[in-house]
């Protein structure tokens, strides 16, 4: 008799992968120091592509979350998600492109690597900003505003997918004076942001107004990770228009494979 396996659908890999930032933890965590399954067979959960029931379970229950959550309903179901994703990514990209050219090319914001060594809260001063860095590596993320304002940060990830990350859990306190601000911030569930997914670019833009959007979907501090569809940024796009006194930059930079 065959054994029972399950694969986890898009939405769900997206939620786990929150679920390990939540927990300071990485996929090689997993693997290495739970010990839960082999590196291959945490990379599959992640990738989705099917495993045993036994070990996606219990996965899912190191992450505090409901398996039946996760998984996808069926494997017919599969190929009809994703192609609906890509679809609606095709759409996100062109509200997107729209937002990025009311915009500009910034220096003043980036990643900085970090160090082993400073993986809690110290980190150093006027650490040069990365164009490049590697999967496993840590990183947290600058910005440096000229006047003071309410920060809206979102990232477009390699897959496509815009995710809002202040106001997060990440960065409970967009409302921000003059100078420098880092993500995630003092008092976030984790300290930097763990470098997983897949290689490629990904990009960053910052919304700075002087007062909290007039948003309904706008997240609050304690929440996770907002992953944007059409309508959040169609409605961003709309709120950016009608602004006066609206500021947005962005920049990008490269994901690239683990060194061996």
């Amino acid at each position: 008799m065959p054994k029972r396996t399950l694969v986890a659908s898009p939405k769900g890999i997206e939620r786990a992968k929150y679920a390990l930032m939540r927990k300071n933890l990485t996929q090689q965590a997993l693997a290495d120091d739970i010990g839960v399954a082999s590196w291959a067979t945490i990379s599959k959960f992640f990738n989705g592509i099917p495993i045993s029931y036994n070990i996606f379970t219990e996965i899912c229950t190191i992450l505090d979350l409901d398996w039946q959550d996760i998984v996808a309903s069926s494997n017919s179901d599969i190929p009809e998600e994703k192609e609906t994703q890509k679809t609606l990514l095709t759409s996100v990209e062109e509200f997107w492109q729209q937002l990025q050219t009311l915009g500009s090319r910034t220096e003043k914001m980036g990643l900085v690597l970090v160090k082993k060594e400073t993986l809690g809260w110290g980190w150093q001063e006027n650490s040069p900003y990365v164009k490049s860095v590697s999967l496993g590596s840590h990183i947290r993320f600058e910005v440096n505003l000229e006047s003071s304002g309410y920060l809206l940060l979102i990232q477009k990830d390699t897959s496509g997918q815009v995710w809002c990350f202040c106001p997060s859990c990440f960065a409970p306190q967009p409302q921000l004076d003059t100078g420098k601000t880092t993500l995630p911030q003092e008092g976030s569930p984790i300290t930097s942001f763990p470098i997983e997914g897949n290689p490629g670019k990904e990009h960053i833009l910052a919304v700075i107004t002087k007062d909290a959007p007039t948003l309904d979907w706008l997240p609050q501090g304690s929440d996770d990770p907002l992953p944007l569809k059409e309508n959040h940024l169609g409605q961003l796009l709309e709120f950016v228009n009608e602004s006066e006194e609206c500021q947005i930059l962005y920049t990008d930079y490269m994901i690239t494979a683990s060194k061996k």
